[in-house]
């Protein structure tokens, strides 16, 4: 047995038939609370049991002193007496785990012990587990946020926001991202969080367009078991886990009003309510949201709230698109390279050094995001040469040749489709919104941007 024991009773004989009939475990008598509390303040216990009436110092005052000293113990309570309300305080203060009767069945009291022994151990060996997996985590986060504090552009195309990037970090603010697709967002409000005092605590990111209207609420508030059908037992939000560190909501202009409400509560009272549940719980967050839509027309369309859109709004920052900000894409082709033909597998390729300026002539419509997918492609067109060169990137000036059709002939020939195969109408919606995508390699930002389509006509079709 490697579970240090101390047994508190007044009365000498039980203590003499304990001792006795556990020589064989680690166990050590006191028959004053007041010599047990002193031993307490210089050696560790991992289990204590105490009788709950003493003369002097009673059990309960023992149990609640014993705590304060070693936090960490395990409690089993000795009682002649069915004081129901004076165990539960026990209980609900967390001073014992296990209850025994007396007269004392020492064969029971032995299977007590046994069962708090191996729960403490269990216990132990979870907490060394988790020791070793923080160890791992800060090593982890610390080459993370050595990567990530070293932002691609700080000294050159993002040098102009730096400085605001630095300002936002060190205040409590909601901060607003803007920016389109690809340029970097999720990238910035991780180096928010690093250079902020939270930077110890949760960085916790939800994309508010990837999750279901009816699931982003418990996602973000949590629930209380049974709140709904599927809830089989109680869930933390996204919310709570986020106290004392960061939320990063992603597409923020995506979450529906009657939620919008709800978020715009958490966010004045610093408070939120799981589903199904009337508790409080309070919590303290930095807010960062991201959004590649203007918040403003949604405002004036009524699908964003005014109220929300401003407490968000305190500290806006925009990102440039990579087409304003050519002069990092020597870094970012060094950077991408190096990163993703090692996730390959693949030798380190040479760059030809022609290769950024004629880069710097495409249009780069998805960002950083589409220039890092460029390279992946580049690199496999690329690994038996083991070079990167313009000829690598050659598929981003390749159109398919079209044949031009005029307006009336492509209107006459849908119409001879609809008279002879009886096509329906909305077939030829769907068919002509997915070539518009496809023109646009399923960005459609673009497709709205370069047609005036409404947006939401593309997502129904997808």
């Amino acid at each position: 047995m490697n579970q240090k024991i101390m047994i508190v009773d007044d009365e000498q004989s039980i203590l003499d038939s304990i001792t006795d009939y556990f020589e064989s475990y680690d166990i050590k008598s006191f028959n004053n609370a007041k010599q047990a509390i002193k031993e307490i303040r210089t050696n560790t216990y991992d289990i204590i049991i105490s009788d709950f009436r003493m003369p002097g110092i009673s059990g309960l005052e023992f149990l609640i002193e014993a705590r304060k000293i070693n936090p960490d113990y395990s409690g089993i309570l000795l009682t002649a007496y069915a004081d129901k309300e004076l165990v539960e305080e026990c209980l609900n203060k967390n001073l014992i785990c296990k209850v025994v009767e007396k007269p004392l069945e020492l064969n029971s009291l032995k299977n007590t012990i046994d069962e708090v022994i191996k729960v403490s151990e269990q216990k132990k060996a979870k907490e060394s587990e988790i020791r070793i997996l923080k160890s791992r985590f800060e090593d982890l986060k610390k080459t993370v946020c050595d990567k990530q504090n070293k932002v691609i552009g700080i000294k050159k195309g993002l040098k102009n926001i730096f400085k605001d990037i630095q300002k936002s970090a060190h205040h409590s603010v909601n901060i607003l991202l803007t920016g389109e697709t690809g340029t970097g967002k999720e990238v910035i409000a991780r180096m928010i969080h690093n250079l902020s005092s939270r930077k110890d605590n949760s960085f916790v990111k939800i994309n508010c367009a990837a999750i279901p209207e009816n699931l982003l609420e418990s996602e973000l508030f949590g629930y209380k078991k049974g709140a709904f059908t599927d809830a089989k037992e109680n869930r933390i939000g996204k919310i709570e886990i986020a106290n004392n560190g960061t939320l990063f909501l992603d597409e923020i202009g995506e979450i529906k009003l009657s939620l919008q409400s709800k978020l715009l509560r958490a966010l004045q009272e610093k408070e939120v309510e799981r589903l199904g549940d009337n508790t409080t719980i309070k919590v303290d967050f930095k807010l960062i949201v991201a959004t590649n839509c203007n918040l403003e027309n949604l405002v004036k369309e009524n699908k964003f709230r005014e109220d929300l859109y401003y407490r968000i709004n305190t500290f806006p920052i925009h990102l440039p698109p990579l087409r304003e900000r050519l002069e990092d894409i020597k870094e970012f082709v060094e950077y991408f390279t190096t990163k993703n033909a090692e996730d390959m597998g693949i030798s380190i390729l040479k760059i030809d050094p022609k290769i950024y300026s004629f880069l710097k002539q495409y249009k780069w419509y998805g960002n950083i995001r589409e220039l890092e997918n460029a390279i992946t492609r580049a690199i496999i067109i690329s690994k038996n040469k083991n070079e990167l060169n313009t000829e690598s990137f050659s598929f981003l000036f390749t159109k398919p040749v079209r044949t031009k059709t005029s307006y009336n002939d492509a209107v006459t020939i849908i119409r001879d489709n609809i008279i002879k195969s009886k096509i329906d109408l909305r077939k030829i919606e769907s068919d002509i919104l997915e070539k518009i995508l496809e023109y646009f390699n399923g960005n459609v930002l673009k497709s709205v941007k370069e047609t005036g389509i409404a947006k939401d006509r593309f997502y129904r079709n997808k």
